[in-house]
């Protein structure tokens, strides 16, 4: 297996604490790889496959029509998953587009294939149980962001969604345009609250990397 497979795979969140060994035989027996080129829709809504699909090279957006407009969801890249919304759940139509950002290598599961992996490595199941857990979690959030009525409270909400561990840095995944877009609010209400957050000594920021200064305070907002 090639070491840039491998690589890719290891730092995939299924895939999480699996030996060397194992990660090896399950590339090698069960995943098939395709490659996208750049700007090529790789997932629609009317035309997806039943699989969980691993970004091995390259990067990919997710987004989602909204009317005439997209609204961008998330960026893929090394070691990122999807597919797993349609695996096991009979929807006719997949709820996002994905599309290549760049020339993109991915490997791809079919649902078959997840089975019998599930099957023979019970870690693994237990791994994607706990992403699924996971990101039902991140909705819940996400539901929460949106009921709250002022653009502040949402930009804080939003803000304390990408924290990392030890809760000091927010390194967010969009532009302020495609927060905006994101939390329903305008633009310029966005700049506001960030503004409003940096003047007061909640946050600095830099770039998409957002610095925590006053956790407390982020959180009581």
């Amino acid at each position: 297996m090639k070491k840039s497979v491998f690589d890719s795979l290891s730092v995939c969140p299924v895939f999480k604490n699996i030996p060397e060994n194992d990660l090896c035989t399950i590339a090698e027996e069960y995943a098939t790889f395709s490659v996208y080129e750049k700007n090529e829709v790789i997932f629609s809504e009317n035309n997806y496959t039943r699989s969980l699909v691993i970004i091995i090279k390259g990067s990919a957006s997710v987004t989602k029509q909204s009317g005439n407009s997209k609204i961008l969801m998330n960026i893929l890249k090394k070691g990122d998953i999807f597919g797993m919304a349609t695996l096991f759940y009979e929807e006719e139509n997949y709820l996002t587009q994905i599309t290549a950002l760049e020339k993109v290598t991915l490997a791809v599961f079919s649902k078959e294939n997840v089975k019998k992996i599930f099957s023979l490595y019970p870690a693994v199941s237990e791994n994607y149980i706990t992403i699924l857990s996971e990101k039902i979690h991140f909705l819940n959030k996400k539901i929460s962001t949106y009921t709250k009525a002022e653009t502040l409270q949402k930009v804080a909400s939003f803000i304390l969604q990408y924290v990392n561990e030890d809760k000091t840095v927010s390194d967010l995944p969009y532009s302020i345009t495609s927060i905006a877009d994101a939390l329903n609010v305008g633009r310029a209400s966005v700049y506001r609250a960030f503004d409003t957050l940096e003047n007061d000594s909640v946050i600095k920021r830099e770039g998409k990397k957002i610095k925590i200064l006053d956790l407390t305070a982020l959180e009581n907002i």
